[in-house]
């Protein structure tokens, strides 16, 4: 049983994924997987679930690996009953936002376009029209999102589980409420340092005090494009190859890696990596537009799909694609936290007076950190049932103050994720920070260079999802995650 579901595990996640990619690299019109739930709906099956606690049950609890393994399975088997309960519902939403424009300079836009409006848009107060259609766009959309979590609630603890949030925990062994505790260190811990340095950065940039800032501003701040002219669209492909040769492989030579650069109509705009089967066929996509903000996300989903590529073939696929979701997160990190490296910046783009861009970068991550932080705190609440009324209200104040711009409750049920995101970024970028000194430690202030430091890195691919953040780091020697470690060190260093 255990050799035939796994076998529909592997193929299950690689429908999923090519769909994906076909769609979002303009291959196709639209995205079609109904089905596949459909012809895999056998696999969320609750009788499947006994099963596999039974195979469980069977194993010795001396073969830990195994029982982690099973464990996995079981886990992927309840979510995916659960979201099969909603998945109506979540048609509807997608539907809704799919379908929804605006009209703005004459055109039709979508949705889904408007955050890239606002990243383009110099005058604030078009930015906060645009924002506000889209605002009212998104609260279309709350009691559906109302009864969709409903439903999750309902559907864990019909499971047996005191509340969805102790199902979460229960079923990918992370401790939410001590990491939320842990996040709010970060609040505390910059929240001097943040403001002093978002304040004038606003002004200059969006042209907006912080008084008066909104989040319709951070988007286009974010974009800052003043340093773009040292990131063309035409260095990107040779970014990518040099780095990676520097670890000691040939990217171009990777067969199992296609790097899609073409340029095409209906191309996503953001770089993404689809693991289609792990780890031998790889689709690192990307749309060459240049700027800083472009080669960020490009170097994000570089490192996602050089993570994928080196693991082991001999992991079975829940070690590969269904473990510690803060893994893949913080491997990205790394790789995109090169922007932040001054020797890097100077050696790659000849950008030798860097520190006002590294400085704008680090705010960036610094605002990135708080609101995942504040996020958690509300997802927390939110699926505690302790927000019984004023969710809008909670939500705004939680970000508000994390974020010190303005920000409404409008989003207050489209940013609840179904599994805490916000925890695994934050466990992510901590493990990244730690990771980053260790290297630098071991390798050098340019560990980027060294082949050393890239067998190292291939060695630790190698091992997929099988550990999360915490037993790696344990293993490698980092100790635990150290969330005062990125505050004061790791900040601290940046600015």
């Amino acid at each position: 049983m255990l050799s035939d579901y796994r076998q529909r595990f592997g193929e299950y996640h690689s429908e999923l994924h090519r769909e994906d990619f076909l769609f979002r690299s303009g291959r196709q019109n639209s995205r079609d997987v109904a089905h596949i739930h459909s012809e895999y709906s056998d696999l969320f099956r609750l009788s499947t679930v006994e099963e596999l606690r039974a195979k469980f049950n069977d194993v010795s609890e001396s073969r830990k690996t195994e029982r982690a393994a099973i464990a996995r399975l079981i886990a992927f088997a309840l979510e995916g009953n659960l979201l099969a309960r909603v998945r109506e519902v979540s048609g509807e939403i997608a539907d809704y936002e799919a379908a929804a424009k605006i009209d703005w300079d004459g055109e039709r836009i979508h949705f889904h376009q408007i955050e890239e409006l606002l990243a383009t848009e110099s005058d604030r107060q078009r930015r906060r029209e645009l924002h506000a259609r889209r605002a009212d766009i998104a609260k279309g959309t709350q009691d559906l999102l109302a009864e969709r979590f409903e439903k999750l609630r309902i559907g864990a603890v019909e499971f047996g589980f005191e509340s969805y949030t102790m199902m979460r925990r229960q079923l990918r062994g992370v401790d939410l409420e001590t990491v939320a505790t842990k996040a709010s260190q970060i609040l505390s811990k910059t929240e001097s340092r943040y403001v002093s340095e978002l304040a004038p950065l606003l002004a200059r940039e969006a042209g907006v005090y912080l008084d008066e800032a909104t989040e319709a501003d951070l988007p286009y701040l974010r974009r800052y494009a003043r340093f773009d002219v040292f990131f063309p669209r035409e260095q990107m492909l040779r970014v990518y190859r040099e780095l990676f040769a520097n670890f000691g492989f040939n990217p171009d030579k990777q067969t199992n890696v296609e790097l899609d650069a073409a340029v095409r109509a209906g191309k996503q705009r953001r770089a993404f990596c689809s693991p289609i089967r792990i780890p031998d066929e790889i689709k690192l996509v990307v749309q060459p537009t240049g700027g800083q903000l472009a080669y960020g996300e490009f170097l994000c989903a570089a490192g996602k799909a050089q993570s994928a590529a080196w693991t082991s073939r001999k992991l079975p696929p829940e070690f590969q694609r269904s473990g510690d979701a803060a893994m893949p997160m913080a491997w990205a990190l790394l790789i995109e936290n090169l922007l932040l490296e001054e020797a890097w910046l100077t050696d790659t783009f000849g950008f030798v007076a860097n520190a006002e861009f590294r400085r704008a970068l680090s705010l960036f991550r610094l605002l990135e950190l708080r609101r995942e932080a504040a996020r958690l705190t509300y997802e927390l609440e939110f699926h505690s049932g302790n927000l019984t009324s004023g969710i809008g209200e909670r939500y705004a104040e939680l970000m508000t103050d994390a974020l010190r711009v303005r920000v409404d409750g409008a989003d207050c049920l489209r940013e609840i994720s179904d599994d805490f995101r916000s925890a695994d970024f934050l466990r992510a970028a901590a493990f990244e920070a730690q990771m980053r000194d260790f290297l630098k430690t071991q390798f050098g202030s340019r560990w980027w260079t060294s082949r050393k430091a890239g067998e190292m890195l291939i060695d630790l691919w190698n091992t997929g999802q099988q550990y999360s953040v915490e037993e790696l780091a344990a293993m490698i020697g980092l100790g635990e995650l150290d969330f005062d470690f990125y505050c004061t060190h790791a900040i601290a260093q940046a600015f």
